[in-house]
């Protein structure tokens, strides 16, 4: 072998021995689970299969109010959280480019001047020797690094890998927005239908003075029942009050999730939600919900981005070789820069042996192996979650189902209950506790009847958050 070859050769030879030193430890990548792995035929068994179940974009307007419509259509203008995801996109994609650009030849011109003293004693003889001279480059400079263990391809795909977490990110930001105001506009209909029910129990209490005051008067009652009654009226009015209370505080909520001020809840009229109907679910479950649930395909791409990036600490324990090259001027003396005899011309290899660095290595190794099994953790425990969510509004919603057949049977029994009571307290066959009592009955049942219906609304909004809002990885929201 000739003396001219060896500085190419030997650092070839040197990569080839030190080939499978990379130092794992012993380590084993964290096991991720397989969607089909999650049984949930039993938890979801009995609910309705509909191929056509998964939700569609823009799902809110099934609910049937056009203002809850605009209301969303603002959040999604206007929302600083969203704002916040679009930035972290934004970036993600800047740090893709970059990674793209590592694997590409890099140029750049040159330009400098120096202004010295050359020693009298040195390398240059008079009349440089003990005089003041300016030197001067001017040259374009290239390197390219060629990518023998796969370093940058590594880094290029974990950076691509970010681009697709943050996209989700922004679609499950985009989710979570939606769901807030959905959630948030059903529950201002409840404080809305409950005000109706404690407005109807004020009416009713009225009526019960008023009755109660009228029978004082005739002597069949005695004046304790009035200041009872009274009494009643007054806490009634509180009720009434405190609902008022809520009523302006959704109002604030809607606003803030709007990126409004507070004078936009202030122009909400009552909500005129369409009455939810039955649930169904898509017939592959839980296998679609990976490429359904954006929080589930971030945490997917997390793994591929840390795996990625494990592959290229373990690329950082071979040589790295770069070509560089440069073409240019240079002279001593800048009446000389830019004569034909002046020019520079040069090529070569560059490589870096990581020898001395081992230790520092394996620190950073050791961190992406840590940061995989992180990724890994998070996206097995964002995937048992979503197929958890699925099920809890299948059971809610049957439990709802019970519940609501059994209020009905309620209110109907303390209505009439009601209704015979009072006929038997007007004709002074019954007393005025029994007229309470029955009365407390029909409250209760309206009340639940209220929150049960604020519960259907809920669950269904709750199922299509499940469901992954319309998402689809190929079809993200702007």
């Amino acid at each position: 072998m000739t003396p001219r070859k060896l500085p190419v050769v030997l650092p070839l030879a040197l990569a080839a021995t030190l080939a499978g030193c990379v130092e794992r430890g012993g380590w084993k990548s964290a096991p991720r689970l397989e969607p089909r792995s999650l049984s949930a035929s039993q938890a979801l068994a009995g609910a309705k299969v509909d191929a056509a179940a998964w939700p569609a974009e823009g799902w809110w307007r099934g609910l049937g109010d056009p203002q809850l419509d605009a209301l969303v259509d603002e959040a999604l203008a206007g929302s600083p959280s969203l704002e916040v995801a679009q930035a972290r996109l934004r970036a993600a994609q800047g740090d893709a480019i970059a990674a793209g650009a590592a694997r590409l030849p890099a140029g750049a011109l040159d330009a400098e001047t120096t202004r010295q003293r050359y020693p009298e004693h040195g390398l240059f003889p008079p009349p440089y020797a003990g005089s003041y001279v300016t030197d001067a480059r001017l040259a374009l400079d290239f390197s390219f690094e060629i990518d023998f263990w796969g370093r940058n391809r590594a880094l290029l795909a974990a950076a691509r890998s970010g681009v697709e977490a943050a996209e989700a990110d922004r679609a499950a930001a985009r989710l979570a927005l939606t769901v807030a105001v959905a959630r948030a506009y059903v529950q201002l209909d409840l404080w809305y239908q409950l005000l109706d029910v404690t407005n109807e129990n004020l009416r009713q209490q009225s009526a019960i003075l008023e009755l109660t005051q009228q029978r004082v008067s005739a002597g069949l009652e005695n004046t304790a029942r009035v200041k009872q009654s009274e009494g009643n009226v007054a806490l009634t009015r509180v009720g009434v009050a405190s609902v008022q209370a809520n009523i302006e505080l959704a109002r604030n909520q809607l606003a803030d999730l709007a990126g409004a001020g507070p004078d936009r809840g202030q122009r909400l009229e009552r909500p005129r939600l369409a009455p939810a109907s039955g649930i169904a679910l898509p017939s592959a479950l839980p296998a679609d919900l990976l490429a359904r649930r954006p929080d589930v395909a971030a945490a997917r791409a997390r793994v591929e981005a840390a795996g990625s990036g494990l592959a290229a600490a373990e690329a950082e324990f071979y040589p790295n070789v770069n070509l560089t090259a440069f073409a240019g001027v240079q002279s001593i003396g800048l009446s000389q820069l830019f004569q034909a005899s002046d020019r520079i011309v040069g090529a070569g290899p560059a490589v870096h042996l990581p020898a001395f660095n081992r230790a520092t290595l394996r620190g950073a190794l050791r961190t992406q192996q840590a940061q995989l099994d992180q990724s890994v953790g998070e996206y097995n425990q964002t995937l048992l979650d979503a197929v958890r969510e699925v099920a809890d509004v299948v059971a809610n919603w049957r439990a709802l189902e019970r519940e609501t057949t059994e209020q009905q049977i309620a209110l109907e029994a303390a209505q009439r209950s009601y209704d015979l009571t009072s006929e038997r307290y007007r004709a002074g066959l019954d007393n005025y506790l029994s007229v309470l009592s029955s009365q407390n009955q029909v409250i209760q049942a309206q009340g639940l009847g209220a929150q049960l219906r604020s519960r259907r609304l809920t669950f269904s909004v709750d199922l299509v958050r499940a469901l992954g809002g319309g998402y689809s990885p190929n079809r993200s929201p702007g």
